[in-house]
């Protein structure tokens, strides 16, 4: 099993060659603005790809079978349908700089070409997003959601019955 928080690099939005107005933007409404980061978020995003590729190629040397578990979203599919919510330039503009800090298809292909992934699993999105295949990868998002007054992304009464129903068993025994 393979671990990685992951990180982004801003290619899922419109806004990725504004590299500057994207870290702008993420810095006045991010989370990830008070962590301290003495390197840009693509040079960020290269660090952990240097350092799954390692791993992986060494999982490959040794005959391994990789489960691969990340924070961001691998591939641009995973990310919802747009909202139809999103209305008027400052809410476009908004989604747009949300989606950058998504993740990166850079993930997914290292981990589609690397021949010891078959299934990922990864979170970062709100909502429900279904399992899909890409290039020989299945991509798994177990998120619970939120539940809260102004969005309730539940399917089940409680948070237990949620986090139950997805609730995803994994038999690493199996051979596929």
């Amino acid at each position: 099993m393979t671990l990685s928080n992951g990180w982004y690099n801003y290619d899922f939005s419109v806004y990725h060659d504004q590299l500057a107005e994207v870290a702008k933007w993420k810095r006045v409404y991010w989370l990830d603005s008070t962590i301290d980061q003495p390197i840009s978020d693509q040079a960020r995003e290269d660090l952990v790809l240097g350092q799954v590729a390692s791993q992986l190629t060494a999982a490959k040397r040794a005959g391994k079978r990789v489960l691969f578990l990340t924070h961001f979203a691998p591939r641009h599919q995973a990310l919802m349908v747009r909202p139809t919510k999103v209305k008027g330039p400052q809410m476009e503009r908004s989604f747009h700089m949300i989606r950058a800090l998504m993740g990166a298809d850079q993930l997914g292909d290292l981990l589609e070409a690397s021949g010891v992934v078959q299934t990922t699993y990864y979170g970062h999105l709100h909502g429900l997003h279904p399992t899909f295949t890409h290039g020989g990868v299945t991509y798994v998002n177990p998120a619970v959601g939120v539940n809260k007054k102004r969005m309730n992304e539940w399917q089940r009464p409680t948070f237990m019955e949620q986090w139950a129903w997805q609730t995803k068993i994994v038999d690493l025994d199996k051979k596929v």
